[in-house]
């Protein structure tokens, strides 16, 4: 019996190891069709795929070929002053029904990213560490790549769920460090604010400066929702 189980046991398929919670990987197909071609001008011809914690797709992101940045103004709690305000940052696509950063529902699709900043006032007060975001828009609706004021941006977004409030992403500062660069992109986990960022970079415009590295907060909410 003792050798018909050990029989048994070399011949059984090995398991896979175990998920650990969202991961990133490669995706070699171009930016959905319904982007304008101005847009996907700018876009890498490949993308980054995020799988949810069952593997299934959650959500693919086209970032820009490369980004010109600018020199930052002294403002308050932001961090990413060298990517200039209302920039398109690339398109992102969700294959289901997602939440944004501020709990807000929006549906499944294909949404460009501008870099907003967070108004200071009450209204905006203790919703996160810093003001730096991502605010998405409906491809069919934002088909220009010139930046623009965060007010415009706003405009845009507040068509993606509906409602009076633009769909936002955290969008967070991430280390320099040489040794790290190796490691991107990469799924990180904040485990005390029940966060998932997808730290990625995009090549500079300019040959002779680093790479504009972003920490994009695609699962979890402000700690107030």
């Amino acid at each position: 019996m003792s050798v018909l189980l050990a029989a048994t046991l070399l011949l059984a398929p090995a398991l896979p190891p175990p998920r650990k919670g969202y991961q990133v990987e490669s995706l070699k197909e171009a930016a959905p069709q319904e982007v304008s071609e101005k847009v996907r001008g700018i876009l890498a011809e490949t993308g980054l795929r995020v799988l949810d914690k069952q593997g299934a797709p959650f959500a693919d992101l086209w970032l820009r070929k490369s980004i010109a940045t600018v020199e930052p103004k002294s403002e308050l709690n932001v961090k990413l002053g060298h990517v200039e305000e209302g920039s398109l940052v690339g398109v992102i696509r969700f294959h289901q029904k997602a939440s944004d950063f501020k709990g807000n529902a929006f549906p499944a699709g294909a949404f460009t990213m501008r870099r907003g900043l967070q108004p200071v006032d009450g209204d905006h007060q203790g919703v996160s560490e810093t003001r730096d975001f991502l605010l998405l828009a409906p491809v069919k609706v934002d088909q220009g790549t010139d930046a623009m004021p965060t007010k415009e941006a706003v405009k845009l977004s507040v068509q993606t769920a509906g409602i009076k409030h633009p769909t936002v992403l955290w969008l967070l500062q991430v280390s320099e460090d040489a040794k790290d660069s190796a490691k991107l992109p990469r799924m990180v986990e904040d485990e005390t604010l029940e966060l998932w960022t997808l730290e990625c970079e995009i090549p500079e415009a300019a040959k002779d400066k680093k790479p504009v590295r972003l920490g994009i907060v695609l699962v979890g909410k402000a700690p107030e929702h």
